[in-house]
């Protein structure tokens, strides 16, 4: 029997009397689900059941998607009561207690051909780089005191981070969560950006999609917010594009408004030439490659599990002879020693992504990373700090020099 873990959650004494009552052989298909353990409750319901199974193995390509920490529980689930997790626990390295515990089938193993990898960078516009500017202010002054001062506000940290992510990619829709936390902002940069519009990396990339449309190529536009998607949608009206985010239930293929249906509309709509999707809801359990081989990011998260299955939605087995796959990472260029949440980004993908190169032995891997750590760097080297500050200053109306005192 196949049941999702959603359902699982729901019905948890069922499952376990079965197993209990049953010679059950038990698979968990993406484990790295279960990484938060005890403190979770698909986590703590499945280790609670790890005794019961006569077998139980593990199936996912990225068991350690944040850090070493996150393979503890999973395997605590494989071998409960042998104290592989607690060495993990412990600060030994997950390849030294992994050992020969594992197969992994590499892309190489099945004779994929390496899909290539684009960086892109794209300038502000003004308004946004003065909002930007702002709210990595507020986010140092707000971790200043990390480690020292006991008020440290997490969730608001949190919340500037991901503020900055907006803003990197869809400084609008920054603006609301601006507007939610009474930030304080000047409403003569506010109406900068406002009339700015979509920021120049969203017109980039859909001017991207509707290139490789023209010739007949279909693209998957990914982006890690749901209003970004929407809008999205709305500026590639054109290409009558579908769209995979968390609220679009699943169901029959035969009803367009479900996850099945837009993915069948997809495949099968000749005018259908762009999907826009959330890699945390549309990363798993679809397959694209037979129709798609252009994958477009217009931003990405610090999660590694999110990047990886987004690119094996249209590079993975049963792609078609001679089909070049690429990969574009549009990046938002930042003023230099202003600090850019892309490249941050970046280098901790890249971290992650060694991290599992170096636990699983996989080259793919290794030519991810690579690729990450030769991608210049998406600094606007012309643009210093200061030229920040008397933009932020102009939009405000606080400029107090003239021409005749700049000569």
């Amino acid at each position: 029997m196949v049941i999702s873990y959603d359902l699982m959650i729901q019905n948890p004494e069922i499952v376990m009397n079965f197993i209990a009552q049953n010679r059950i052989h038990l698979v968990l298909d993406e484990a790295h689900r279960m990484k938060a353990g005890f403190g979770s409750q698909r986590g703590a319901l499945l280790l609670n059941m790890a005794p019961l199974p006569i077998r139980r193995d593990i199936l996912t390509g990225t068991p350690m998607p944040q850090q070493p920490s996150d393979i503890q529980s999973q395997l605590d689930f494989l071998w409960p009561g042998a104290g592989l997790g607690l060495q993990i626990a412990r600060g030994e390295a997950p390849r030294h207690v992994l050992g020969e515990l594992y197969v992994r089938t590499t892309k190489q193993d099945l004779n994929l051909p390496k899909p290539h990898r684009h960086f892109l960078d794209v300038a502000m516009a003004p308004g946004q780089m003065a909002l930007y500017g702002i709210v990595k202010n507020e986010f140092l002054r707000q971790v200043s005191s990390l480690g020292l001062d006991a008020r440290f506000d997490a969730p608001a940290a949190r919340r500037s981070v991901m503020r900055l992510l907006q803003l990197s990619a869809n400084p609008v829709l920054a603006l609301r969560s601006v507007a939610e936390d009474a930030f304080r902002m000047d409403s003569g940069i506010l109406d900068a950006v406002i009339a700015e519009g979509p920021s120049t990396k969203m017109r980039a990339v859909a001017e991207h999609a509707r290139n490789l449309a023209r010739e007949g190529r279909k693209s998957v536009i990914w982006t890690i917010f749901t209003d970004t998607i929407l809008q999205m949608e709305t500026l590639l009206a054109d290409l009558n594009p579908v769209t995979l985010y968390g609220a679009v239930p699943t169901g029959e293929p035969t009803n367009p408004e479900t996850r099945e249906g837009r993915i069948k509309r997809f495949h099968n709509d000749p005018s259908c030439m762009i999907m826009i999707a959330n890699p945390a809801a549309a990363g798993e359990g679809i397959s694209l490659h037979k129709i798609c081989h252009d994958a477009i990011y217009l931003d990405r998260s610090y999660v590694t599990t999110h990047y990886l299955q987004s690119i094996d939605r249209i590079h993975r087995l049963g792609l078609p002879d001679g089909v070049e796959t690429n990969i574009y990472i549009y990046r938002t260029l930042a003023p230099m020693g202003l600090g850019c949440i892309d490249h941050s980004v970046s280098h901790r993908l890249r971290q992650k992504l060694r991290a599992l190169q170096i636990l699983l032995d996989d080259p793919d891997l290794h030519e991810i990373a690579l690729d990450e750590e030769t991608a210049e760097d998406p600094i606007a080297w012309d643009i210093r700090p200061d030229d920040v500050r008397d933009l932020i200053e102009a939009l405000e109306g606080r400029a107090s020099h003239s021409d005749e005192e700049l000569e």
